[in-house]
């Protein structure tokens, strides 16, 4: 019996292959190569960091689509209309099919935010892109009602981070999670609409992609694609000079001038939607990793007062950060958002560092001889994360702290310093702000009270927590049309003075490609093969 079902999966199988007709013409490019510094999983909604989203991209789209200057732009979803205050109506693509062949509707949608929020075990869940959305009602196939509890401007923005996957495939043993991470990371779960459909996942190696024939868009220039997990700057730049691989993301800063040297690769650049910053941990009463000057833990925990906050910020040199840690392809910035985001203030200038007043701060605070503290920081998440670390530590040092750096995998960095875990004194961190292209998004994330029912707080990782501003923050970032900005602004304002974070600098978009290879750097950092495309 089991011989007979054998042969009959081979017959099935081999029709299939005949049915299916070659994806390559004669001539066109076939295989890209990409390597990538950071694992990932292929569950969309587990775990929302930038290499599990570009991953995810590949093989699903979101409810709302964004393009490379992060606009919104329709997907599939093909129109939308906000019918009330309240109420957004979405109507969209016909014909869209899943990779196992089974058709789209608006029932995919509400199963994909459904499961958001029930993803167990979600140490980074999606939940805060779910901010203010009450109900959901499937009008008819293609049209779908979002009710949210109250104006939300950024609505859609939410929406381009939140991946649709298919209701059938996913629907797992019927609870709201439906199918497991495990199932998704197997590939069983694994159906999207996206460009590309997986034909293997690598654990934590990388996975092998092939074009979906029945993609709803403009389909990619490569038939196939493989991308795999280069951790080392250093090894995946050899990979890329060595011919083993077509294209790369984060190249090192500073191996920048001399690739635009290499005539045998392009560098590709664009200012990126990510701000970097510091977290001081403001919530915890004490921390074993604050120290006295005979190394025995304080009693009180020096970060709660905003002098010392003040302190830190005042003891970074922007400018000399984003010079030498990044070797220039940074821009320094005091800010909350980049130049080209919603309520950027061009009359707040790039703070100078004044370590004489940092110290003064510290001793009106109380601590004339400094104390001492450890920065976590990540080494492969961010670009240049654990020099940058390293860098702020010695500025830091020069304000008479007495400073450790302690660095570490992306994978152990995230778990460890979620909010209630942080045990660490300051972290770097860095939010990309696609999803709103204002300040709404940093304000409501980083540095409103973490709300778990509201959604909000998500990124508060130092549980720094200001009633005041989170009723400023709410005020503004409900808000829509004449005065929004400015509600913004003023918001941004007030947290920067309350020094919640401290913002340092604005990242670059690096994307290196052989020869022969040209690519489009997204604003949001995510490297997609689909953004590829060979010279002419």
């Amino acid at each position: 019996m089991a011989k007979g079902k054998g042969w009959r999966d081979l017959i099935v199988a081999g029709l299939l292959l005949i049915a299916i007709p070659s994806l390559a013409t004669e001539g066109e490019p076939r295989v890209l190569t990409v390597a990538v510094e950071a694992p990932f999983g292929i569950d969309p909604h587990f775990l929302f960091v930038g290499p599990n989203m570009a991953a995810a991209r590949h093989l699903y789209d979101t409810v709302i689509n964004r393009d490379s200057e992060s606009q919104f732009v329709p997907g599939l979803v093909q129109s939308w209309e906000e019918t009330d205050e309240t109420t957004w109506t979405l109507r969209l693509r016909s014909g869209v099919t899943f990779h196992d062949g089974s058709p789209f509707t608006a029932e995919d949608i509400a199963f994909s935010l459904a499961r958001v929020p029930a993803v167990p075990n979600n140490p980074g869940p999606y939940v805060s892109n779910l901010r203010t959305i009450l109900a959901t009602e499937i009008v008819d196939a293609l049209t779908l009602r979002i009710k949210t509890d109250r104006p939300n401007p950024t609505l859609l923005g939410q929406l381009t981070n939140i991946f649709v996957v298919s209701h059938i495939a996913a629907r797992g043993d019927g609870t709201p999670a439906g199918a497991s991470t495990g199932e998704f990371n197997s590939g069983r779960a694994a159906i999207g609409t996206g460009p590309y459909r997986l034909v293997q996942m690598n654990g934590s190696e990388g996975m092998s992609l092939l074009r979906n024939p029945t993609y709803w868009g403009s389909p990619p220039a490569y038939e196939k694609v493989e991308i795999r997990v280069i951790g080392s700057d250093a090894s995946r730049l050899a990979a890329l000079l060595a011919g083993d691989v077509d294209l790369i993301e984060n190249v090192p800063p500073g191996d920048v001038a001399r690739l635009e040297r290499e005539p045998r690769v392009a560098v590709f650049r664009r200012n990126s939607d990510r701000i970097m910053y510091l977290i001081p941990q403001v919530g915890a009463e004490r921390l074993a990793l604050l120290t006295g000057s005979d190394g025995k833990s304080l009693p009180t925990n020096p970060l709660r007062d905003v002098r010392v906050r003040r302190a830190l910020s005042l003891a970074l040199d922007r400018s000399a950060l984003a010079a030498r840690a990044l070797d220039g392809q940074a821009i320094p910035t005091g800010q909350m958002v980049p130049p080209q985001f919603g309520a950027y203030d061009p009359s707040l200038i790039v703070p100078r560092v004044d370590v004489e007043g940092a110290r003064r701060l510290l001793a009106e605070a109380g601590y004339p001889q400094g104390f001492g503290l450890t920065i976590g920081c990540s080494n492969n998440r961010f670009v240049n994360d654990a020099r940058v670390c390293q860098a702020v530590g010695q500025m830091f040092t020069r304000a008479g702290l007495q400073v450790k750096v302690e660095t570490m995998p992306g994978s152990v960095f995230f778990p460890r310093t979620v909010e209630g875990r942080n045990e660490f004194p300051v972290i770097l961190y860095g939010l990309s702000l696609s999803s709103s292209r204002d300040a709404s998004y940093i304000l409501s994330t980083a540095v409103h009270t973490r709300d778990v029912q509201q959604a909000y707080g998500q990124g508060n990782r130092g549980s720094f927590s200001e009633p005041d501003l989170d009723r400023m923050i709410q005020a503004a970032i409900t808000r829509s049309g004449k005065g929004r900005d400015e509600g913004l602004r003023q918001a941004m304002r007030v947290a920067i003075d309350r020094v919640p974070i401290i913002p340092m600098y604005n990242q670059v978009t690096l994307v290196a490609a052989r020869r022969g290879v040209l690519y489009e750097p997204r604003m949001d950092e995510q490297l997609l093969a689909q953004q590829a495309r060979p010279s002419p």
